[in-house]
């Protein structure tokens, strides 16, 4: 008894070291802001999505369609981040909307987020209805794409603060889905697919995609019929796209956090088994 009881304590205190490392690895990185030590390349469909969107002229529109909520935040709200600055830095106008409820809370934290921290870089006020347009949510879902296919601004009469979208300088220009020139959708579901065929396919403009890692296999097709003119999967594609921008976030510090993580694993399961095979030996010679 008194045998199980000792197995039983170290059973728990082998238990609990486990958890407390896992914690540290993750959470440091966010914590101390710790660099990347090791610079990686960025993969060949972020680097796509990437060029096309650096190549648009100052004053173009980018339809940016966040379609996730809390639960898929960690791997997509560094993607939203990513490219609103980069819209920014570039003076491309994002216009943000979402098909999910659930994340709009989310959608207004990051516009706000990057807008105040474009204000600080370009010395100058970075306004919703001139800079950037936040349409915010409506039902619909594949019904709305049509809508706003034929009329952006009758889909959405009013953007997410009540504005009138009917005389906004930053959709001067746009009456439909027609005139944009470039649409990303960043989906924690079927939205892609949604998106490109009624959407993309249906009204002729360039489309990329950003969804979970689980997600980005799904993704091949799109990419190989050239439906998709680029892909971002995942952390790691949030964090190629940091790099591109040199602008590293929290896709950067979250690549360090989950690599050290995996390292950390790797680790445990060779000192395991080292202790069991030394266990296995000691047996042996006894």
């Amino acid at each position: 008894m008194a045998q199980r009881q000792a197995e039983m304590r170290q059973f728990n205190t082998v238990r609990w070291t486990i958890y407390i490392l896992v914690a540290l690895v993750v959470v440091l990185p966010y914590v101390l802001r710790l660099p990347l030590p090791l610079k990686f390349t960025p993969s060949r469909d972020v680097r796509k999505l990437y060029d096309r969107m650096d190549s648009l002229k100052p004053g173009s529109h980018v339809l940016l369609s966040l379609d996730y909520d809390a639960a898929s935040q960690a791997e997509l709200q560094p993607m939203s981040r990513a490219l609103l600055e980069h819209c920014f830095k570039k003076g491309l106008i994002p216009i943000v909307m979402t098909h999910w409820q659930s994340g709009l809370g989310l959608d207004k934290q990051v516009i706000d987020e990057v807008a105040n921290k474009a204000k600080e870089a370009l010395g100058k006020e970075v306004k919703s209805g001139r800079d950037y347009v936040f349409l915010g949510f409506k039902p619909g879902y594949s019904n709305l794409v049509l809508n706003m296919g034929e009329n952006l601004k009758g889909a959405f009469d009013k953007d997410y603060f009540g504005q009138s979208t009917g005389d906004m300088p930053a959709l001067q220009g746009v009456t439909s889905l027609k005139d944009i020139d470039m649409g990303v959708d960043l989906a924690a579901g079927s939205d892609v697919g949604m998106w490109i065929a009624y959407g993309s396919d249906r009204f002729n403009f360039p489309l990329g995609a950003g969804t979970t890692a689980v997600q980005a296999p799904d993704m091949t097709p799109f990419l190989d019929s050239k439906q998709l003119v680029g892909l971002l999967g995942g952390l790691r594609g949030a964090a190629d796209y940091e790099t591109l921008l040199d602008m590293p976030d929290g896709g950067t510090t979250g690549m360090l956090a989950q690599s050290s993580t995996h390292v950390l694993v790797i680790l445990l399961i060779v000192a395991a088994n080292a202790r069991l095979l030394l266990g296995r030996s000691a047996r042996k010679r006894e």
